[in-house]
């Protein structure tokens, strides 16, 4: 059971980060393609969006996606008719709900569920949901970077910090700050 509510935390801070991550990003910006060639924020956030409803098929429950995964799923590429995509609002709450479902969805379960024979390249349960908790995680990561850049965020000005000899930056103090900002 101990990894089951280990799983359950760890997929409900990537929703409560992406979520507050997102906050007051404009609309266009989300169709912005950094560099004009890489991902925008709405091919990635609906490719999250995919993963999580992976995430639910692989505990058994409606992934729910419909036709998102015409436009998200891997292989897809960014659409010029950007008047295909749903608006970021719409995608980011289909998340939400979608995360609530595997919240639900893994407190109630078995914890000999990871041991399940799953599909595809993975022999267990265990390990296609750890799989698809990274690869969620990394798409998150892109997303961070992505709205860090330049005129992504409105409200956050690029600025380039130097250390101070008074300030101390170690990795932990720099996660658990990110990890505070999501609950404050």
């Amino acid at each position: 059971m101990q990894l089951i509510n280990t799983f359950a935390e760890l997929l409900r801070f990537n929703a409560g980060y992406l979520s507050k991550s997102l906050e007051n990003i404009p609309d266009a910006n989300f169709l912005v393609r950094p560099e004009r060639r890489g991902n925008p924020l709405i091919w990635l956030l609906g490719h999250v969006v995919v993963n999580r409803g992976e995430i639910v098929e692989i505990l058994g429950g409606n992934p729910a996606v419909g036709n998102l995964a015409d436009l998200f799923a891997r292989g897809t590429k960014p659409q010029g008719d950007t008047s295909v995509y749903p608006k970021p609002q719409q995608l980011l709450a289909r998340f939400m709900k979608l995360a609530s479902v595997t919240d639900n969805i893994l407190k109630k379960s078995d914890p000999n569920i990871l041991n399940q024979k799953s599909w595809g390249q993975f022999e267990t349960l265990g390990q296609n949901l750890a799989y698809s908790y990274m690869h969620e995680t990394h798409h998150i990561g892109q997303i961070i970077y992505v709205i860090s850049l330049p005129g992504i965020r409105p409200d956050k000005k690029s600025s380039t910090n130097f250390r101070r000899p008074d300030q101390k930056n170690s990795t932990a103090k720099i996660l658990l700050n990110s990890i505070k900002s999501v609950f404050a």
